[in-house]
């Protein structure tokens, strides 16, 4: 049994080696993908965060003027129901696109916003947002629930970067 071992002992360093020099050529390669740069592109607008904090202004600012009678949270609740036609709008969404620097498209602004606005209500992932909103909390709050909290921005505006504060274009 000796010799046998021995013989595989010897056959197992070239074989390890082989590996070993697949392994790292797979490595150098994929660290070339992943590093590669795309040439003489623009930078890619980021869309997931600035849309993310426009619809948490939108949602407080079309809660705050309902006028129709309903409950906060039967309002709060079709504003979530109705999100396609009620929030994510291009309309809606040209406010926000034609402030924010640099701009950004309103029908990508309206499209990204029916994929943050929870599909239904009563999804426990809407809850925190749902509940905020029913209880008036201030935009930074529900921005925070919404944006930051979900990984969405890794910081909020400032007053100044704000798109709502600049009066004129």
């Amino acid at each position: 049994g000796r010799r046998r071992c021995d013989a595989l002992r010897g056959a197992w360093p070239g074989a390890m080696r082989l590996r070993a020099a697949a392994v790292v050529a797979a490595l150098a390669v994929l660290r070339h993908v992943v590093e590669a740069k795309p040439k003489d592109k623009k930078p890619k607008k980021e869309y997931l965060c600035p849309t993310c904090q426009s619809v948490a202004h939108l949602l407080v600012k079309l809660r705050k003027s309902d006028r129709s009678g309903n409950t906060t949270s039967e309002v709060v609740k079709e504003l979530i129901e109705k999100k396609d036609t009620q929030v994510c709008t291009e309309d809606h969404f040209k406010f926000y696109a034609d402030r924010l620097e640099p701009k950004l498209d309103a029908a990508k602004m309206a499209k990204k916003c029916k994929d943050i606005i929870p599909d239904n209500p009563n999804y426990k992932s809407a809850s925190d947002v749902l509940n905020a909103l029913v209880s008036k909390k201030p935009r930074s709050d529900i921005a925070k629930i919404m944006c930051q909290d979900s990984g969405k921005c890794d910081k909020l505006w400032q007053k100044s970067d704000e798109p709502w504060q600049k009066k004129e274009l």
